[in-house]
């Protein structure tokens, strides 16, 4: 299985042409802290999908920068028909989830992921390595690429990622600079990429900000019309507000 690029979404390669059965899903809301010296939460708005054969290892799939959960929809149900629980959410500020984007930080974003890897922990259909600690993978393309790397880097719970065509410093990927007035090892060129006075990418800076202010869905408060349930009255990261039975996974 190999993880691509398509669309501003983690595509993969499928070893057959069979067509993959329906998998069940269930919609469930995580509260997570705003961020530190703040009160409040944040309300993720996300898609667990389940394998037929459970419990089993969990795969957290990010979403690319002005996507939202269902922009991995199809990721997400692939993985699952292949013995995996997934959890497709939308990040802070994007599609129907409430809160402000911080662009990854380790603050909102990062700690919105370990705060889902807590909500997989509680789940019996997830495999656990030991207390509060699921059997987890983390995979994404761009935002959700390098929402996945730090993840693992600040999260020890996180067993193995797959980050797809993302940065490992934003600020270097959109200014970047291989020029040096002095001499540079030539072992690799990552030796000069953070000089000063890059070349300002500005088409792909263009795309990614107006991609972060288009306008779309957003989280309404909760009984609202046409807002979604947000399990009020629950515990934060309570199980599923509305499952879909209909199709239940035998256990395994």
């Amino acid at each position: 299985m190999i993880a691509l690029l398509g669309g501003g979404s983690v595509a993969l390669l499928r070893g057959s042409t069979q067509r993959l059965e329906p998998v069940p899903t269930q919609e469930v809301r995580v509260d997570a802290p705003i961020g530190p010296g703040q009160s409040g939460t944040v309300s993720l708005d996300a898609t667990v999908y389940l394998p037929r054969t459970i419990p089993a290892p969990a795969i957290l799939v990010a979403h690319g920068f002005g996507g939202s959960k269902e922009s991995v929809d199809a990721d997400a149900r692939e993985l699952a028909a292949r013995g995996f629980v997934v959890l497709a959410w939308s990040a802070r500020g994007f599609g129907r989830s409430s809160g402000q984007i911080a662009l990854d930080s380790p603050d909102a974003e990062v700690a919105d992921g370990s705060r889902l890897l807590d909500y997989l922990a509680t789940r019996p259909d997830v495999l656990l390595d030991g207390p509060g600690d699921p059997r987890v993978g983390v995979t994404g393309a761009s935002y959700g690429g390098a929402l996945s790397l730090l993840l693992a880097g600040y999260d020890k719970r996180v067993d193995a990622i797959a980050p797809v065509i993302t940065w490992n410093d934003l600020g270097q990927a959109l200014f970047p600079n291989a020029a040096s007035s002095t001499p540079l090892p030539t072992d690799t060129p990552a030796r000069g990429a953070f000089g000063s006075d890059g070349v300002f990418k500005r088409g792909w800076a263009s795309m990614f900000f107006s991609a972060g202010l288009t306008p779309g869905p957003t989280a309404g408060p909760p009984g609202a019309p046409g807002a979604p349930d947000t399990g009020a009255g629950r515990a934060p990261g309570a199980g599923p507000t509305d499952p879909d039975t209909s199709d239940t996974p035998a256990g395994g």
